[in-house]
């Protein structure tokens, strides 16, 4: 059977305003594969989430309360749902950039610094 992609924005909002907030990332996870399985006709014990949009969800859409914009891959009757491409490039580009700034780091602070000049008194004339 051939693979083939969809993609889906949920909105969570309508659903999680009536749930406790402690509760709320686990919910959002039950509804999400909830949905997926009904726009992909699958059970919803074949719909899988990704780690990437798992970590999404406890960090940012419990509490934010965005839409969810996903990738779904059918493939052999199950559906992989993973958070839409540009969010995690995003996400991806940020950790480069903190990997390659703690690296620069430690060689910054080899070299010696320049010393600021401090500005010239002023003379008093009497």
């Amino acid at each position: 059977m051939a693979e083939s992609r969809m993609l889906l924005t949920i909105n969570i909002r309508k659903y999680l305003v009536t749930q406790p907030r402690n509760k709320r990332a686990r919910k959002a996870v039950s509804y999400i594969r909830e949905r997926v399985s009904h726009y992909t006709k699958t059970s919803i014990e074949n719909v899988r989430l990704s780690q990437d949009l798992n970590s999404l969800i406890v960090k940012k859409f419990s509490n934010r309360m965005t839409p969810v914009k996903l990738n779904v891959k059918l493939e052999a009757g199950k559906a992989v749902a993973e958070p839409f491409a540009e969010r995690v490039e995003k996400q991806e580009e940020k950790k480069e950039a903190k990997n390659v700034k703690e690296k620069s780091t430690p060689a910054q602070a080899q070299e010696p610094k320049p010393v600021a000049k401090q500005p010239a008194q002023k003379r008093e004339e009497e």
